[in-house]
């Protein structure tokens, strides 16, 4: 074997990756040919070098969970990684993946969801809710951002129109776009787009179905057929005889005015003309 065919070959002897005829036929070029025998130790000690550049990652990263990962929790699928909560689906796994890939442009894995995030997706399925959900959405506007802290607000066992979420981001002209995100929350549930009802009323659409949403409004609390009945007689605000203040038919207060004291307003105008202040609590006037 010539000189110039051994070294070609050299690297290739140090990782075996030659095959056993050709390792024999170099191996016995180096044991005659001191300068090519010197050049796998060349190679041999840049190869070392290379390896001691290496810089091994902190130890807090080795240590997080690093990457995209998806479980099941009760009745839905979510997605995760070491900030919190990207998605959830209540329809399949596919549905997941393929969400995730198009928003986020990563694939999923199957793990484990820490428990801290299991239970706040168990507590929003339960009735429970979650005031500060941990979710990571990654980039999103100065609205987005608004309509999100708006939603989590609301509290358990109440509902707000999409001009009150509108209203409470600042941007009380976005009706629309707070209706657009609802829509297309990616992490519903947690942070609760199911709690906006349409101004006229009623407990209006869900991405996930009507039927869902009733009954995630129903296990938090809210009478929905009762919003139904009121609906459709026009009614948006309940007040008191007693204390003058008019609120959101769902508002705690309101469920506390008993049936001889309660006044059914159409609009938040005819409330404040007949003397009516609106309630500190559940602001209703954002929604007039």
């Amino acid at each position: 074997m010539r000189c110039r065919s051994a070294l070609t070959r050299v690297d290739a002897l140090r990782t075996r990756e030659l095959s056993p005829d050709e390792r024999s036929e170099v191996e016995s070029h180096l044991k005659t040919c001191k300068s090519c025998d010197e050049s796998l130790h060349d190679v041999d000690r840049l190869a070392n070098a290379v390896k001691a550049l290496a810089i091994a990652p902190p130890r807090s990263c080795k240590d997080a969970l690093c990457g995209d990962y998806f479980d099941r929790v009760d009745d839905v699928w979510v997605a995760f990684n070491s900030d919190g909560i990207r998605m959830i689906t209540a329809r399949s796994a596919d549905d997941l993946h393929e969400r995730y890939a198009k928003r986020y442009g990563r694939d999923l894995q199957r793990a484990a969801i820490p428990e801290a995030l299991k239970r706040e997706v168990a507590a929003a399925l339960s009735g429970h809710g979650v005031s500060t959900p941990h979710v990571d959405i990654g980039e999103a506007s100065e609205l987005e951002i608004a309509v999100q802290r708006a939603l989590t607000s609301i509290p358990v066992g109440e509902v707000r129109t999409y001009a009150w979420v509108a209203q409470q981001s600042g941007n009380p002209r976005a009706i629309r776009a707070v209706a657009s995100y609802c829509a297309k929350n990616v992490v519903p549930f947690v942070v609760p787009c199911h709690r906006v009802v349409p101004s006229s009323g009623g407990v209006g659409k869900y991405a996930f179905g009507s039927k869902l949403k009733r009954e995630l409004l129903a296990r938090e609390g809210v009478d929905v057929d009762a919003l139904d009945e009121l609906a459709g007689e026009g009614v948006r605000y309940i007040g008191s005889k007693t204390t003058k203040i008019y609120c959101f038919p769902t508002c705690r207060d309101a469920r506390r005015i008993r049936e001889e004291n309660r006044v059914p307003f159409h609009r938040a105008g005819e409330a404040e003309q007949k003397g009516f202040r609106p309630c500190r609590r559940c602001r209703p006037v954002a929604a007039a």
